[in-house]
């Protein structure tokens, strides 16, 4: 790829593009929708959105020559979504053949053990778990990480994201700055920030490596995405877990995340048993020393913060920090995230934005659809009430109000005149949508991730008729294969006849 032109590669833009009788969901602060919409980009931006006529009128007055390259997509039988914006993402899929992950497992689930995340969590036994990511990312070669970063930001491409937030990956970052310009998605990318542990058996906190290595690393980060020219790729700074986390390594964040005005991100508040670990380990609990760190600020991506008692919670509230959770999640891991507290659901209820992801692992998880059905569903029936999360809540904690989550908001996570085109369109005109007056609720409800049938990035279509439009997509799948299947043979001592599926 030209360092010259980051977008080399991807399909060229129609000087203008017309989306033409549409279900148009706006997800804008007014939560607008147009149930005979179109929608106009020129160039990778919105033009106009509104009823048709409305949008043909702004088509009538485009210069002509702009009007001559005119593009129309038929929107009927369609629903246009602002793109999804998955704000809390980990790239794990060198993970998909390490013992107990994909196609190592048993074929029968009967004999499945209860996991690190169930009952409270085994927060030490995790902590290792996490620190150990680091060097496995490390481990990959270059070629290896950028053809699986590739594949599985493919996989978020496909479902309809079309912004993540990396908070931190078991891959090299240069590895997910190469695969978000070639794919041409958008991307808040991070290193995987740890550099202690709480093992097992031990009252205090194991330093595991030099603090300024890993900050040196995510500054040399920081100036690399500060200097990306395609508008598409910025850095946001995290740590992974904090357990994970010395003093040391949080105040030289708090320091990068002031000079370069970046998001931060981590997951705090996330288990009940946490505070007593990092208590123990630390001398204070994980809010507590995030605010002693300067780092409990409206900058702060919260992710999966249930577990707080009243005081923090008070911290929580005057620092405004940003809430986002994983719902379509937590029960494939045993995590009680929204059940044993409601602390999110009182978050948001107290003002705190409260947005939605996916999470990441090394097997695929729900998408960002999925994640809209469970926050729909399990808020509503926590609370007993059918108000609490409407299904244009739950997009709005998909797009809008998870952009505001990266500091992204200005430009994308809602069909809005000015925004970056990023669109998603669905088909909403068979059995599950006759005689429905609400195709979003009927695609929460009957649909999924695979039902995104056109995803546009900036203006450029990427995937039509649910294909990609500009790469192969069995390439894709086969170097991916190749990549995790040698990495695993060398890390992890995997051997082809143990696997029990395609990798």
């Amino acid at each position: 790829m030209s360092p010259l032109d980051p977008d080399a590669g991807l399909p060229a833009r129609d000087p203008a593009l017309l989306i033409r009788d549409a279900f148009v969901c706006t997800a804008d602060a007014e939560e607008r929708v147009h149930p005979a919409g179109s929608l106009l980009v020129v160039g990778d931006r919105i033009a106009a959105v509104g009823d048709t006529a409305t949008v043909d009128a702004a088509v009538a007055r485009l210069d002509a020559h702009v009007r001559d390259g005119l593009r129309t997509l038929d929107g009927r039988g369609m629903m246009a979504l602002p793109g999804f914006v998955n704000a809390h993402w980990h790239e794990g899929f060198a993970l998909r053949l390490a013992p107990g992950v994909g196609s190592t497992r048993a074929p029968h689930d009967h004999a499945d053990p209860v996991g690190a995340f169930a009952r409270g969590g085994d927060v030490r036994r995790l902590s290792v778990a996490f620190d150990d990511r680091y060097d496995i990312a490390a481990a990959l070669d270059p070629d290896e990480a950028e053809a699986i970063a590739r594949y599985s930001l493919w996989t978020q491409l496909r479902s309809g994201t079309t912004t993540f937030g990396d908070v931190g990956s078991t891959n090299r970052p240069e590895a997910i700055v190469a695969a978000t310009r070639a794919l041409g998605l958008r991307g808040a990318v991070s290193v995987w920030g740890s550099d202690a542990a709480c093992p097992p058996g031990e009252r205090r906190h194991r330093r595991t490596r030099d603090a300024d290595a890993v900050l040196s690393r995510i500054e040399a980060l920081l100036h690399v995405c500060a200097a990306d020219t395609s508008g598409r790729l910025r850095a946001m700074p995290s740590v992974v877990y904090p357990p994970n986390m010395t003093d040391a390594l949080g105040a030289g964040i708090a320091e990068l995340v002031a000079r370069f005005d970046t998001p931060f991100a981590t997951h705090i508040g996330a288990l009940r048993h946490e505070a007593e670990v990092v208590r123990e380990a630390y001398g204070a609990s994980s809010i507590r020393r995030f605010a002693d760190l300067g780092l409990l600020n409206e900058r702060l991506l919260a992710v999966h913060c249930a577990f707080a008692d009243d005081d923090e919670r008070l911290l929580l509230l005057d620092a405004g920090v940003h809430v986002n959770h994983a719902p379509a999640k937590y029960g494939t891991t045993g995590e009680s995230t929204l059940s044993e507290t409601g602390l999110i659901a009182a978050l948001r209820e107290a003002g705190l934005d409260v947005s939605l992801s996916t999470d990441g692992e090394g097997l695929p998880l729900g998408g960002m659809t999925e994640a809209m059905t469970q926050a729909w569903l399990a808020h509503n029936e926590q609370a007993a009430d059918n108000t609490l999360v409407r299904p244009t809540d739950a997009l709005a904690m998909a797009t809008r109000i998870a952009a505001r989550g990266l500091r992204w908001q200005d430009e994308i996570g809602s069909l809005e005149a000015g925004k970056q085109a990023d669109v998603v369109l669905v088909r909403v005109d068979d059995w599950r949508y006759l005689l429905r007056a609400r195709p979003l609720e009927g695609f929460l409800l009957l649909g999924g991730s695979t039902d995104v049938d056109t995803v546009l990035v900036a203006g450029r279509i990427l995937l039509a008729d649910g294909r990609a439009t500009f790469l192969d997509e069995e390439e894709l799948r086969d170097r991916y294969v190749a990549a995790v299947t040698a990495f695993a043979t060398r890390r992890f001592g995997w051997h082809h006849e143990r696997t029990r599926g395609a990798a």
